[in-house]
């Protein structure tokens, strides 16, 4: 009988595994570091670009805080300039405001005048309360004003009127007025007229509405 003797080949056969592996072993360590190196440039470009993105945000930054040096100052110089135009404003408006009032008075108290006031803001008003609107047909000759004073924008006003109506017009026309804030009758009596009113009002010695108004103006 023929013997034959097979442990060396399969000695072979275990080493060339061995050495295989080993062989994968290293291949994979090799591939893990080839990774490594790469995402660990991936990174180092990253940060880099993060870097000059910083540095370029950190310029600006200092270009603006370089623009706005003295910001507080120079808003403080600007409120003072508002003050000081308010001031200009204001004294402006007292010089020309008892002109312009006492224009207004002059249409209200004229054949077809009326008070200053946006239209729309009238037909609002009426709309509100009718009792409000002024008279188109009122004869304006009814009322006439003998004294205006005119203290820290408070006015007082004295006139006549043939009746209590006439002054209530009057009173409701100025009311309406965008120079009028709010004014109020504060006296009234009868009186003899200090003007002819022949034609206006019958009889030879009738008297007349003396009134008194007083209210507050602003100027626009």
């Amino acid at each position: 009988m023929i013997r034959i003797n097979l442990m060396p080949i399969r000695v072979d056969r275990r080493k060339e595994a061995g050495r295989n592996h080993l062989l994968i072993g290293i291949l994979v360590i090799m591939l893990e570091i080839v990774v490594a190196v790469v995402l660990s440039y991936n990174k180092s470009n990253e940060i880099a670009e993060q870097q000059n993105q910083n540095s370029s945000l950190q310029t600006q930054i200092n270009r603006i805080n370089q623009t706005i040096a003295g910001h507080d100052q120079i808003l403080a110089e600007i409120h003072e300039h508002e003050q000081r135009q308010a001031a200009i404003n204001e004294l402006q408006a007292a010089r020309t405001g008892p002109v312009q009032v006492m224009l207004e008075l002059s249409r209200i108290l004229s054949k077809g005048g009326k008070p200053t006031i946006p239209d729309e803001q009238y037909q609002e008003i009426k709309k509100k309360n009718p009792a409000r609107g002024y008279d188109e047909n009122w004869d304006f000759r009814r009322v006439w004003l003998q004294s205006f004073s005119e203290n820290n924008k408070v006015v007082t006003i004295q006139g006549q009127g043939i009746s209590h109506e006439d002054v209530a017009e009057f009173l409701r026309r100025i009311n309406l007025s965008s120079y009028f804030v709010s004014s109020e009758l504060v006296s009234t009596k009868l009186s003899p007229p200090s003007i002819d009113v022949r034609g206006l009002a019958a009889g030879g010695n009738v008297e007349v509405v003396s009134f008194t108004v007083a209210g507050a103006i602003r100027y626009r």
